[in-house]
């Protein structure tokens, strides 16, 4: 039977804070398609749905990285924690949560995923895809792009990611969410383009950029995620942090293709000069780019004596006076958690909810804190 969807009325008396869960089984529906699993009493959906093999976006399952956001349809949940880091209030209002954050309260629970079942136009359905290191292009000592041979056509929006595995290298079984670096449709649907930075420590990245990898087997798992260009008739300020300016440039390029008018500020914070990239792509967009367009760079770690004379500290040190006078804009926001939260605080003061865009870069260490901030 097809499930009754929650009036919109309802949406808010389905979605809780705090209280107790039901004591017993039930069952977790994705609607628009056959997909379902039974949740287990005091069970999140994420937990459900992993558990009953139903390919559910995810990555930290703690309410981190905000990966899991869905939208329920049916039944009622309670929310652990508190999600607005990742969930405007206005969503909530909607029905959106974060699976790894929602307890069932009803029996039965439906929800509507990105890229599984009943998908918008522009969402394309994650595909398993047997892949291969094409090149590695070291961009700056710490960054390369990694190019990818796939063995079927992918689809995927500009802002979206996909996830990278190494079959039968220990350690390297769990999947590891990288942004696609460039628009769709600049390369072949055969091919695609990560920016990845090296983590102290990491096991793929110290795989990566230990030796040459070309023609290494990969798994490509993709497209996954909700980050993508909001259409607005407002300008665009961007503010990347590392390789968030993957994403960041991705929709620009794809702005580019669809002639886009806006006035765009792009902030971008690096810690060294040496650890600024792209600038030949960024110079390039800025160049074809229909409207104003403003780039200003912040370093956070130029030697003293250095012979930069742009902006140094934190993006977060000059954000309030590029941000003065935008509260007409549309803000898109990546880079590492902490950079992401300040970035956040300062616009959230200047900006509407609804107009704030971002997307949070976790490694694998950071997952592991947040896992453990929670337990």
């Amino acid at each position: 039977m097809k499930p009754r969807a929650t009036g919109s009325h309802d949406i808010v008396k389905a979605i809780s804070f705090g209280g107790r869960t039901r004591g017993r089984a039930g069952t977790l529906q994705i609607l628009g398609s056959d997909r379902a699993a039974r949740i287990e009493a005091g069970e999140t959906l994420l937990s459900a749905a992993v558990r009953g093999n139903i390919p559910f976006p995810h990555m930290c399952s703690v309410g981190e990285c905000g990966t899991c956001k869905c939208r329920l349809i049916k039944g009622h949940i309670r929310l652990k924690s508190d999600i607005s880091r990742h969930v405007a209030p206005e969503e909530i209002s909607a029905g959106f949560v974060l699976a790894c954050q929602s307890l069932a309260v009803s029996e039965d629970v439906a929800v509507e995923v990105p890229g599984v079942g009943r998908r918008r136009a522009t969402d394309r359905a994650p595909a398993q895809i047997d892949a291969s290191v094409a090149r590695v292009t070291r961009l700056a000592p710490s960054i390369v792009a990694l190019e990818v041979d796939l063995a079927a056509d992918v689809r995927y929006v500009a802002g979206q990611m996909a996830q990278l595995t190494v079959p039968g290298v220990p350690g390297l079984g769990e999947p590891r969410c990288y942004s696609f670096a460039e628009a769709p449709g600049r390369a072949s649907p055969r091919r695609a383009l990560f920016h990845i930075r090296h983590v102290p420590g990491g096991a793929f990245t110290g795989w990566l950029f230990g030796a040459d990898r070309t023609g290494a087997r990969l798994c490509f798992s993709g497209p996954h995620g909700s980050f993508r260009y909001h259409e607005a008739d407002r300008p665009l300020l961007c503010v990347a942090g590392g390789t968030g300016l993957s994403p960041i440039k991705a929709i620009l390029e794809q702005g580019l293709s669809d002639g886009l008018a806006r006035d765009v500020t792009l902030v971008v914070g690096a810690r060294t000069r040496q650890d600024l990239y792209a600038l030949d792509a960024i110079a390039s967009i800025e160049e074809r780019w229909r409207g104003r367009f403003v780039f200003i760079p912040v370093l956070s770690h130029e030697p003293e004596g250095s012979s930069w004379t742009g902006r140094k500290g934190h993006v977060t040190d000059h954000l309030r006076e590029v941000a003065a006078g935008h509260a007409d804009c549309a803000a898109y926001v990546c880079g590492p958690p902490g950079m992401i939260d300040a970035v956040l605080d300062v616009l959230r003061g200047e900006i509407p909810r609804m107009h704030l865009h971002h997307d949070r870069f976790l490694d694998r260490g950071s997952v592991a804190h947040a896992a453990a901030a929670v337990a």
